[in-house]
């Protein structure tokens, strides 16, 4: 993958900063150029970006994604692709922390809040499961937490590709299989009750702090999944309500059959405890019946005491068109008053101040009546923001035109943003309706850092004024080299070279007397420069050959001198075979005149030895049990 920071997306979406990665993809925070706003951005990896049918599915269900729209869901705004093999979603930036983040920190959770958090979550799987869209990857990892505590499910985009087939046996699966599903566990088709049954692990895992299943291997994990009963929440900690406990069993039942049905089922039963139903009272009764009853008692009160003598029919309708009558002739006396009132046109006097509205509405006969003020970046106290009826309106002399005033700026205190990178500074300020002018200046601060400000923080400043920010170019910045990762794990050797933006290509492997499963050689070798580097090969070890049980065992220090005509930090490579055909790859940064030790280790009478400085290669050496290593040329070495 190459270097995305700094990078437009499709023409619109700045690539600012890495902030986290997941086993298929890097996630980036963004602007968004056309709208103004911080988005992130997902990017596939590059060894996936190269399978056609995870790229198939990517595409397929990031635009299923980008359909669901629920508070618990973070959306999907697009998705694209930059040539050559560039695969990204832009996506809702929540602010906050990985569920994760918060049951490593601070589980067991409350079970209030446990329940809290895993409502939410059902609430948008309810979402997404009406549009016909199935998570198949529900796990603490893929659940964001907001500030205002809101919990949002994430990556919908990328979770079907992670269960297609082209994946099973990459490994990529062993991170979340403790989430799995009876039948995920089978390879079989999965539905909603999939996503219920990994949602009951994460309620499980939230109330215990640990998690149901556990074991050595991944395929040991799944077959857990398939055949062994979850423990009971409640042996594990004796707080827990029977409710709670009973939901986390329906929901871990390996017959999907026995699970809840849907996210709402499982929603109801979690409603049952955070929200108890209160115990109605006895003499509660329905709406109906009470205003039943009121009506009843009301005819009651007001029933006539005697007979009463009926009022002649003809009085109302008297009495009614005596009024009528009566409002006829006032209105037709104001109506025809109102007509020879003259109309004028209203003026325009938006951006007058108030003194000058007045005369101008006065001058043809309006009064001017203030009805509101709000603040205004551009016209002072007291001028025009906004008249009604608008200018040109025809009124009749004597109304009153309704005014909303500028109570001017609104202040604010400018915030302190030396430290910060320049695209935050800027951000923050701009959110408070502050300008911005940059000046770029030299200095041994990393480039992008804001170094100095004015007006300083804490000052009052009317918004719509300028805040000036002195920005660093920064020191040079220092070519990357390729780390040495001999006798790392393919796995810890991926976490080193993720912060390079690289990744680890597929291993080779080969007979070794380094431990077994270790990194014994890579290409690009270690110190190299990493430009233009997107992927490291490496070859593993799988432990020694089964002819090195029937041969003799050696295992010596070998010693050079490294001339003092090398240049400084220069790479030493040291490459041992045996008859056994083992091989051991040693690499160390070596400087003039030093002497140098490697132990190894080799089986057999004789072996080999190539040494080479800077990738020159030296004479080849043989190995004996008896005698050591030869001196090479401008070295000297001996085993011991």
């Amino acid at each position: 993958m190459t270097v995305m920071v700094g990078k437009v997306l499709g023409g619109r979406y700045e690539v600012l900063e890495r902030i986290g990665t997941g086993g298929m993809s890097l996630v980036y925070r963004a602007r968004d150029l056309t709208l103004n706003r911080l988005v992130a951005v997902k990017i596939l990896k590059h060894q996936w970006a190269e399978d056609e049918e995870v790229v198939r599915r990517f595409d397929q269900e990031a635009r299923s994604a980008a359909s669901l729209v629920n508070r618990h869901i973070v959306q999907v705004y697009d998705v694209g692709r930059e040539e050559p093999d560039v695969h990204y979603m832009i996506m809702e930036l929540v602010a906050g922390e990985p569920l994760r983040t918060k049951i490593d920190r601070d589980a067991p959770l409350p079970v209030m809040e446990a329940l809290d958090i895993v409502d939410q979550v059902a609430a948008g799987l309810e979402a997404a499961h009406s549009n016909k869209v199935v998570h198949r990857d529900i796990k603490p990892q893929n659940i964001l937490l907001a500030e205002d505590g809101t919990a949002k499910v994430t990556d919908f985009g990328i979770a079907y590709a992670a269960t297609s087939g082209t994946l099973v046996n990459t490994g990529s699966m062993l991170g979340t299989v403790q989430y799995l599903s009876p039948e995920q566990a089978r390879g079989k088709s999965v539905g909603p009750q999939s996503d219920l049954y990994s949602l009951g692990v994460v309620l499980f895992e939230m109330l215990t702090g640990r998690l149901p299943f556990e074991g050595e291997s991944a395929i040991g994990v799944a077959i857990k999944h398939l055949q062994d009963e979850a423990p009971k929440v409640q042996s594990l900690r004796p707080d827990i309500p029977d409710a709670v406990s009973r939901i986390v069993e329906r929901s871990l039942a390996k017959d999907s059959a026995e699970r809840y049905r849907t996210a709402q089922a499982f929603r109801q039963d979690v409603a049952q405890v955070l929200h108890p139903d209160p115990v109605p009272a006895v003499s509660a009764l329905p709406e109906s019946e009470l205003a039943n009853r009121s009506v009843v008692a009301e005819t009651a009160k007001k029933k006539p005491k005697g007979p009463r003598k009926p009022r002649p029919r003809w009085i109302p309708w008297a009495i009614g068109v005596a009024m009528l009558l009566l409002l006829a002739g006032g209105s037709l006396y104001a109506f025809n008053k109102w007509l020879d009132v003259p109309s004028v046109s209203v003026p325009n006097v938006k951006g007058q101040s108030l003194v000058s509205a007045k005369i101008h509405l006065e001058s043809v006969r309006l009064t001017a009546t203030i009805v509101g003020r709000a603040p205004s970046t551009h016209l002072p106290k007291n001028y025009v923001i906004n008249e009604i009826p608008g200018a040109g309106t025809l009124v009749k002399e004597g109304q009153s035109v309704q005014l909303v005033l500028s109570s001017g700026p609104i202040e604010v205190s400018v915030p302190n943003v030396k430290g910060q990178d320049i695209f935050l500074a800027k951000q923050e300020l701009s959110t408070l309706q502050l300008h911005v002018t940059v000046h770029q200046v030299t200095s041994q601060q990393p480039q992008g850092l804001v170094i100095r400000q004015s007006p300083t923080p804490g000052t009052m400043l009317p918004q719509g004024r300028t805040v000036t920010i002195w920005v660093s170019n920064g020191p040079p910045a220092a070519a990357q080299t390729m780390p040495n990762l001999e006798a790392l794990t393919v796995s810890e050797a991926a976490s080193e070279l993720i912060g390079l933006n690289l990744t680890v290509g597929t291993p080779n492997v080969t007979y070794s007397t380094q431990p077994v499963n270790t990194i014994i050689d890579q290409n690009p070798e270690p110190y190299a420069a990493i430009s233009g580097t997107s992927s490291v090969s490496v070859t593993v070890s799988e432990g020694p050959s089964p002819q090195s049980a029937n041969l003799p065992k050696n295992v010596q220090m070998l010693t050079w001198q490294i001339p003092s005509t090398a240049q400084p930090k220069s790479v030493l490579k040291v490459v041992v075979t045996d008859s056994a055909n083992n091989e051991e790859v040693f690499y160390q940064q070596v400087n003039p005149g030093t002497p140098v030790q490697i132990p190894v280790t080799w089986f057999g009478t004789t072996g080999q030895m190539l040494v080479f400085l800077n990738g020159q290669a030296q004479a080849p050496q043989v190995l004996t049990s008896n005698t050591g290593t030869s001196t090479p040329p401008g070295t000297t070495g001996n085993g011991t």
